[in-house]
C-alpha cells in the first residue's frame, strides 16, 4: 500500500502539515507520530542525476531514492546533508541551491524531506547504505520507483 501524501510543497521557509502553517524548518512532534526531518541531495553530473536504490530489508526497501538522512540535533540540513553523503557514499560535497520540501505520512512517521543540488567535489563512490547507484538522465527517472517523498523534488528539478 502507498503512504497517504500530507503535502508537497515547493517552499524555502514553511510547510504546511494537516493545515497548520510551521515556520523555518521547526515541525513540531504529533503526539501520535514523530517527525523526522530528512535532506536529500541531487547530485548532478555530465546532465544526469545519481539515484540510489535502498537495501530490500530497509524502510522503503527497494525503491530508489537521492541519497541523504536524516538531520541530527544541532546541524543545519546543508551541514546535514554532507555529513550523511560523506557516511552513505564516501564522497566530499558541496551544497547547492534549495530545491522543494515535501512532507509524507509513511503510516508510523512524518518525514519531512528538504531537497538540495549537491556538488561532489572529491571521494570514489562507496556504496554504504545502498544496494546500487545509477547516474539517470532526468527523461527516464520515471522509469524508477521512487520513494514517495522524492516526487515532489524530481517535479521541481522538471520544472527548472
Amino acid at each position: 500500500m502507498m503512504p497517504a501524501c500530507v503535502v508537497a510543497v515547493r517552499s524555502l521557509n514553511s510547510v504546511a502539515v494537516n493545515n497548520t502553517l510551521v515556520m523555518d524548518n521547526q515541525l513540531s512532534p504529533s503526539p501520535s507520530k514523530p517527525v523526522l526531518l530528512v535532506v536529500a541531495g541531487v547530485i548532478e553530473k555530465d546532465g544526469k542525476v545519481l539515484l540510489a536504490q535502498r537495501f530490500e530489508h530497509a524502510s522503503q526497501g527497494g525503491l530508489w531514492e537521492f541519497p541523504g538522512g536524516k538531520v541530527e540535533v544541532g546541524e543545519t540540513p546543508e551541514q546535514a546533508l554532507h555529513r550523511e553523503l560523506q557516511e552513505e557514499l564516501a564522497i566530499e560535497s558541496v551544497t547547492g541551491r534549495f530545491l522543494a520540501d515535501s512532507v509524507f505520512d509513511y503510516g508510523d512517521k512524518l518525514i519531512h524531506l528538504k531537497g538540495y543540488v549537491s556538488h561532489w567535489q572529491s571521494g570514489e563512490l562507496i556504496l554504504h547504505s545502498h544496494q546500487q547507484a545509477l547516474w539517470v538522465t532526468l527523461d527516464k527517472i520515471s522509469d524508477f520507483s521512487l520513494c514517495p517523498a522524492d516526487y515532489p523534488i524530481v517535479d521541481a528539478l522538471l520544472a527548472k
